[in-house]
């Protein structure tokens, strides 16, 4: 096991199996490549949050005789282009400070385009049928996203509320998240939408709605993710951005196809029922319209 993609599918495999700390290192392995073939054991160990000895525990866990062979493996990736992006995003960041703005500028629309196609490249339009059946056929469709992660969920309750009178949007105002949730069912589908750092209450909803027999599409940014393990359907996307907050762009790209997909098999009723919610709008005078 001396590439990237062999240790990335150890640590999946493994992950359950492994102490909360090397947990922790391990899913930072996972999504930061680069940062382990460029950095120091003392850096990588600050960014990931755990204590040196646990990235050198965790190295010799997957079989490594020290750290130093392990991060070979991952510089060795660098040379053969397997992280050559990432590492492109990494330069980005070392030099943006003194760049100017119209580079940082030109670099972010790089980065967003790259990121969107590198999303649609890696999850297929039959994962996406796939996630969108369950959400289809489900009696009721929970979303969850909570935090930074609200914008899109409620993006996505706005558009399936013009078509789909069974969408329920997940907010756990007030500490209630448990009451909004507590009777979904296995009849019932819930996609939930969370990157690092996991927010806790998305984490304890998707274990109870799948403990209740419901699927999970999880929308999330590595298959170790908290949310991951309990997914009916995975979909992993990439978060890298150019600011200092990871990108929701992606996540928003996709949810496009998945809306495609629902209303391309929604069938001619479809069809009416968004002509009957415009138009209650249009009654209720909820758009500016220029006057005569």
């Amino acid at each position: 096991m001396t590439d990237v993609a062999s240790i990335t599918r150890r640590l999946e495999g493994d992950y359950q199996s492994l102490a909360p700390q090397l947990r922790k290192a391990a899913r930072y392995v996972v999504k930061a490549p680069t940062e382990v073939a460029l950095y120091s054991l003392r850096e990588v160990a600050a960014r990931a949050e755990v204590g040196p000895t646990t990235l050198v525990r965790l190295a010799a866990q997957l079989g490594f005789p020290s750290y130093n062979a392990f991060r070979e493996a991952f510089r060795e990736g660098l040379r053969s282009g397997a992280d050559r992006y990432a590492s492109n995003i990494e330069e980005l960041q070392h030099y943006r400070g003194g760049a100017t703005f119209e580079q940082l500028y030109r670099d972010t629309g790089e980065q967003i385009v790259q990121n969107i196609n590198g999303a649609y490249s890696s999850i297929g339009a039959a994962q996406i049928a796939a996630a969108g059946h369950f959400m289809k056929s489900a009696r009721r469709l929970y979303l969850l996203g909570l935090r930074a992660n609200y914008s899109l969920s409620f993006y996505l309750h706005y558009v399936l509320r013009t078509f789909m009178a069974n969408v329920i949007l997940l907010e756990g105002r007030m500490g209630m998240l448990i009451d909004e949730i507590g009777d979904i069912g296995p009849k019932d589908a819930l996609l939930a939408i969370s990157y690092e750092p996991y927010a806790l209450d998305a984490v304890k909803a998707v274990e109870h709605a799948a403990k209740q027999g419901a699927a999970v599409i999880a929308m999330t940014d590595t298959p170790l993710s908290p949310i991951a393990r309990h997914a009916t359907r995975l979909l992993v996307l990439p978060t890298t951005g150019t600011s200092f907050y990871q990108s929701l762009v992606p996540t928003m790209a996709l949810i496009e196809g998945l809306i495609c997909y629902l209303v391309a098999r929604g069938g001619p009723r479809i069809v009416q029922q968004v002509k009957e919610e415009f138009q209650r709008r249009d009654d209720f005078g909820a758009y500016w319209r220029d006057r005569d």
